[in-house]
């Protein structure tokens, strides 16, 4: 186990020589200086110790290439778990099996269909004036019928004017900063989301909605007509 444990350590010291600089500019030496047999022995702890290995969407997950979000290196955050695994707290995670861990974790499977969808159906939509959002014929074509159910909340909630500019086009940029956001978890929540249910919310938002425009217009209407009012204005005249 101790040689377990340095096997670990060996690979976060790694990931510590690239302090303030993106996990992914360490993808190259992580890859060549640990075995296949040492990854597949340590990365499900590392993983679940705060390591960010992603799989793109458009690769299955291969251990001889491991992938990592873009996201910057904390020092103190490495140090955090090179103490955990030498004191022993992670014993129990070493020798997970990461084919299963990483085939079985619906959130990896998501965030990549989301990230597909950023970047084959959300990057060739357009906006127009109105700020109506046409999408590429037949766009749910290239998704698999769970893939497509997994995606329909994201699909509606993503859509910001934001994410264009002044000619309806996408901006590269915007687009990036969701893909971000989905390898962090911030859209997590979409994913889970059941789309009937989101739909039945969105309607009786508008439905609320309706009524208390409906009732402060009557409220504005009853305003006008008591200030039209001779007798009242009498009232207040002689008051």
């Amino acid at each position: 186990m101790k040689k377990i444990r340095s096997i670990a350590i060996k690979a976060l010291r790694i990931l510590k020589k690239y302090t303030k600089q993106s996990f992914r500019e360490a993808e190259s030496e992580f890859n060549n200086a640990l075995t296949i047999t040492e990854k597949r022995t340590i990365i499900v702890a590392l993983h679940k110790l705060g390591v960010p290995f992603e799989i793109p969407y458009n690769e299955m997950f291969e251990i001889k290439k491991m992938h990592f979000v873009d996201r910057v290196i904390d020092k103190e955050e490495i140090d955090g778990v090179i103490l955990q695994i030498n004191k022993g707290y992670c014993d129990n995670l070493f020798y997970l099996d990461p084919d299963s861990y990483f085939a079985e974790n619906t959130s990896f499977a998501k965030r990549n269909v989301a990230k597909k969808y950023v970047k084959e159906v959300l990057s060739k939509s357009r906006r127009d004036k109105n700020h109506l959002v046409s999408y590429p014929e037949n766009w749910s074509s290239i998704f698999g019928i769970g893939e497509f159910q997994s995606i329909r909340v994201f699909h509606e909630r993503v859509c910001f004017d934001v994410l264009y500019d002044s000619n309806g086009i996408p901006i590269p940029e915007k687009l990036n900063q969701v893909i971000h956001e989905i390898d962090m978890g911030l859209w997590d929540d979409s994913f889970q989301m059941n789309y009937e249910v989101y739909k039945n919310v969105q309607a009786q938002i508008e439905i609320n909605n309706t009524f208390q425009a409906l009732a402060a217009q009557q409220q504005n209407a009853g305003k006008k007509t008591s200030n039209d009012d001779p007798n009242q204005l009498e009232k207040v005249d002689s008051h």
